[in-house]
């Protein structure tokens, strides 16, 4: 139980990514490690971005804490997209309460957002669908969508993993695990 939080972009230069979250956030302390350390910098109300290139070589990961809300950093994607003409993927998943988004953006737009979301009113707990944009009559079938508002539990590791697959993100091996490493960033938020 925990919380999945991975956005692709298909971008093979770490640092230009790092170039453009210092332009738009305020950013503290940098440091590459071995190991992913989500909590590294989470002392004082502050965040950690973690950025890597480990999985795909065409694709870089970066991990957000989204400790406010599963759409924070949606306008930072959007002019990355925009800026770079790159294709982002997200994938959000908190498995202890049951939240879940899967997102896609290209060229500056949300090209698709489906959100998942616990809530409790009058006692009665529900998982509903909270967003739908972009859903195609093919996606909705695929991903069985719903109405909104209404009963939808299906954003896990699994969708999430097949929604990464079928917008071509996949492992590809070119990185030993013994190589791999992870730039953790400090997002200062004041």
């Amino acid at each position: 139980m925990g919380t999945f939080s991975k956005v692709y972009i298909k971008l093979e230069n770490i640092e230009v990514i790092l170039h453009e979250l210092q332009e738009y956030f305020l950013i503290g302390k940098i440091e590459t490690l071995d190991d992913s350390k989500w909590w590294l910098y989470s002392e004082n109300g502050n965040e950690t971005i973690i950025l890597s290139n480990n999985y795909n070589h065409n694709w870089c990961e970066i991990e957000f804490e989204f400790k406010y809300s599963i759409y924070i950093y949606d306008e930072f994607l959007r002019r990355f997209s925009k800026k770079f003409n790159a294709i982002i993927l997200l994938g959000y998943y908190q498995s202890t309460i049951g939240n879940g988004r899967i997102a896609k953006f290209n060229n500056g737009q949300l090209e698709l957002s489906i959100v998942q979301q616990y809530s409790i009113y009058n006692g009665i707990e529900k998982i509903y669908l909270n967003d739908n944009f972009g859903v195609s009559k093919t996606i909705k079938k695929e991903f069985k969508i719903p109405k909104l508002g209404e009963d939808f539990n299906n954003i896990d590791y699994e969708l999430i993993n097949s929604f990464f697959a079928k917008n071509g993100l996949l492992p590809d091996n070119f990185k030993n695990y013994e190589e791999w490493s992870y730039l953790h960033i400090e997002k200062i938020n004041e």
